[in-house]
């Protein structure tokens, strides 16, 4: 047994900070009670110090290391690999991998026996969770692959107990969903720390996928508009995997739900998409090598306003076995009608490219550019593009808050009245606008999410770069922005999708306003570039760059449209628009199999504002025709729910009714959601060596090739095992209650003795 300290900063700092308290004490206090008797000073002055001591005592934060030596018999688990993919066979000989494992410890039985004699052999089969047994067998049952979660079990099991190492027989490959997919480094990491366990894996299986034969799938489908308009084109990214077809023509589709003679809570059977004058539904792909995957971009034509299941297919070929993950659905909503955006600004490159919003979705962007913006005869703004009901969204570019004013009236007077009746606002990135351009005096003031002070104007001839962000920046979505409609750029994985876009060479330099507004993307440094808020019926954000045509000019065209075209619709409040005052929604549109899936619903008066204290009923109708419901969590815009029971592929209906002092507040909002026609654990079966080697360096143990296992057991028993393990327990002398009730009780007691003798 040892004492060790582990003091809150460094010993010299400690030290001083000790001395001082010693010295503040001595000093100060015994003025205060010099008017007392000798003894009772020198008995107050000691309670004092005697606390300034307890506390120094903690800062130094002092703990006992006791050594034990634990003479319980040595245990080593082994953990073995029952899961679906270990019925793959690539392992020599055309065994199956747990077949190749059986064998292993077959051909290795007398080590195996020699071992078992030294140490206590802890037999486990493992998928989704852990399962004792005697002896190992053929079976491979296990649904899933759980590494990381069947680690945490063996931890909580093991508390105790004396392990000395573990064995890992596996392919190395973990594949589960929802409560089951915890990290398996993490979980190592844990096991490591509390039991000090060397993980040594064993692998089975090769990590090339061609051993499995002829695979054609469809990884990952991205459409560039979730919502769009009736006849608009509707790019479509397709991730396709080809395995095994080298030398094959591999044909590629689009197909689109027919709902002719549907109602709510049915499916309609997928067609394929015709191809018309601007899309490109299907494509052909001469496949060369064996092994491939690549992106394929196609695109059709929203005919008719509505929700429609969307699919993307690579069409099956002769001799392919797997069929389930040829096809990858979502959903993407279609309306009716479009919005009419007004943009003001100077003559900008940034013009050229948010003009194409026209071309991909139905938004009619009128521009007006104002010449000689900074000063002199400028263009005169069209007053009647701020009449009421107008446009829909106005953004304004680099231009000075005085360029609004005409010779008979201001014209921000007028868009501050059309934003508080319901039309988005937006302010872009500029070196005279906001503060810069002075409108911290005018209504926009009051609107804008951002904090300006007339200060920050500047003058005719003053550097603009004093109110600007002058090094690179990357435009990356905060957590709250994550969650949030207008910064979506990939469902599957939004965050790597925007930090490929490339930088721009600065920004305006933004300040919310308070702590009301949504910071919802910032640079690399943490400075803010998007800022949003509701303001009444309106809405309104600031955006501190300009230069996101540099997305279009480096290849992400479609990155840039959706950015923008989702930047309109929720300044317009049409990125989830409905016409009933019941809504409900799912984002993303669809799922793996055993993902979390959150269900977000509400109710709005005629006005869209949030109904306060309604009652909803939340409703998911699976594909077997069986119905759930689900608790909810009250939030300001209505509620959220969470459905979690999304093992079966298939669409989900959601039904949401609402009730206000027991009345119906109308029809009920129904929308679905996909779960996707995937097998985690069969539909890319290959091992993972990475995956095994990890989980060994971080744990100090090592891989094991199957052909090495006898070798490994030989070692075990040469090297010996010790009888006696030395475990260290700590405790800790400064975190607990007898100190607290120390401190308390001294501090309490030169309190009540100061007060009896008229001090307090």
């Amino acid at each position: 047994m040892h004492l060790n300290f582990e003091p809150v900063w460094n010993w010299l700092w400690i030290t001083l900070a000790a001395g001082c308290m010693v010295v503040i004490v001595l000093w100060s206090y015994p003025a205060r009670v010099k008017s007392l008797s000798q003894g009772w000073r020198w008995t107050l002055i000691g309670l004092r110090l005697l606390a300034a001591l307890i506390l120094i005592f903690t800062m130094f934060r002092p703990s006992l290391q006791i050594s034990e030596v634990d003479k319980r018999k040595t245990e080593i688990v082994v953990l073995m690999d029952g899961s679906r993919s270990m019925s793959t066979r690539d392992a020599p000989g055309g065994l199956t991998r747990r077949q190749a494992l059986l064998k292993m410890l077959q051909d290795n039985r007398e080590q195996w026996d020699k071992l078992a004699k030294e140490i206590d052999l802890k037999l486990y089969d493992f998928a989704g969770d852990l399962a004792p047994v005697e002896s190992a067998d053929e079976n491979t049952n296990g649904e899933l692959t759980a590494i990381g979660k069947v680690l945490d079990e063996l931890r909580e099991n093991a508390r105790g107990d004396r392990l000395a190492s573990l064995l890992l027989l596996s392919d190395g490959a973990q594949r589960a969903g929802g409560d089951d997919d915890v990290d398996p480094l993490l979980a190592a990491r844990r096991l490591a720390e509390e039991n000090g366990v060397p993980i040594h894996p064993v692998v089975f299986g090769t990590s090339e996928l061609s051993a499995s034969g002829l695979d054609l799938a469809i990884e990952e489908m991205v459409l560039d508009q979730p919502v769009t308009f009736e006849r608009k084109l509707v790019p479509v990214r397709l991730l396709v995997r080809l395995q095994g077809a080298a030398g094959r023509n591999v044909k590629v589709r689009l197909l689109m739900e027919d709902r002719t003679g549907k109602a709510n809570g049915e499916s309609g059977p997928l067609q394929p998409i015709l191809l018309s004058a601007d899309s490109k539904p299907f494509t052909e792909i001469r496949v060369k090598e064996n092994s491939v995957t690549m992106n394929v971009d196609l695109s059709f034509v929203a005919e008719m306003a509505g929700e429609y299941k969307i699919a993307g297919e690579v069409v099956p070929e002769e001799g392919e076995i797997k069929l389930n993950n040829n096809l990858l659905e979502t959903l993407i909503t279609v309306r009716k009608g479009g919005l009419r955006v007004a943009y003001l600004d100077s003559i900008r490159l940034e013009q050229k490219f948010l003009r194409q919003l026209n071309d991909t979705a139905k938004i009619q962007l009128d521009m007006q550019f104002v010449l000689n913006a900074a000063g002199g005869q400028r263009t005169l703004l069209d007053r009647k593009m701020f009449d009421p009901g107008a446009y829909d969204v106005y953004l304004i570019g680099d231009l000075p808050a005085e360029v609004f004013q005409l010779p008979d009236r201001n014209l921000l007077n007028d868009l501050a009245l059309r934003v508080r009746e319901g039309a988005g606002l937006g302010m872009l990135g500029g070196v005279r606008n906001f503060g810069s351009g002075g409108y911290a005096g005018t209504p926009l003031a009051e609107l804008l999410p951002v904090r300006m002070t007339p200060g920050e104007k500047l003058g005719p001839t003053e550097n603009p770069s004093r109110n600007q962000i002058t090094h690179p920046v990357k435009m990356l979505p905060t957590r709250d922005g994550e969650r949030r409609y207008l910064m979506q750029l990939s469902t599957p994985e939004n965050d790597r999708a925007w930090r490929q876009l490339p930088v721009m060479s600065g920004a305006t330099r933004l300040t919310p306003k308070s702590g009301a507004v949504e910071i919802l993307a910032e640079s690399e440094e943490l400075e803010p570039l998007l800022i949003a808020a509701d303001t009444g019926r309106g809405r309104v954000l600031a955006l501190g760059v300009d230069e996101t045509w540099r997305w279009h000019l480096k290849g992400y065209r479609a990155e840039h449209q959706r950015f923008w075209q989702q930047v309109v619709l929720w300044l317009a409040r049409k990125e989830f628009d409905s016409d009933q005052p019941i809504w409900a929604r799912v984002e993303p549109r669809n799922f793996a199999p055993y993902s979390r899936v959150p269900i977000e619903f509400g109710a709005q008066d005629s006005q869209g504002q949030p109904i306060p204290d309604a009652q909803y009923t939340v409703e998911v109708m699976q594909p077997d025709g069986k119905t759930v419901a689900l608790p909810s969590q009250r939030l300001t815009t209505g509620g959220l729910a969470e459905f979690s029971q999304s093992a079966t592929p298939g669409d989900y209906w959601v039904r949401v009714s609402a009730t206000k002092d027991g009345q119906s507040l109308g029809l009920s909002a129904q929308t679905r959601f996909v779960v996707d026609a995937r097998d985690l654990e069969m539909d890319n079966p290959a091992a993972d060596h990475e995956l095994m080697n990890e989980l060994a360096a971080l744990t100090g143990g090592a891989v094991v090739a199957p052909e090495n296992f006898g070798k490994f057991l030989t070692t075990l028993l040469e090297e010996g095992i010790p009888a006696d393990l030395k475990r260290y327990r700590r405790i800790n002398l400064w975190d607990g209650y007898p100190l607290l009730l120390l401190f308390t009780a001294v501090m309490t007691l030169e309190w009540s003795l100061r007060k009896w003798k008229g001090l307090v």
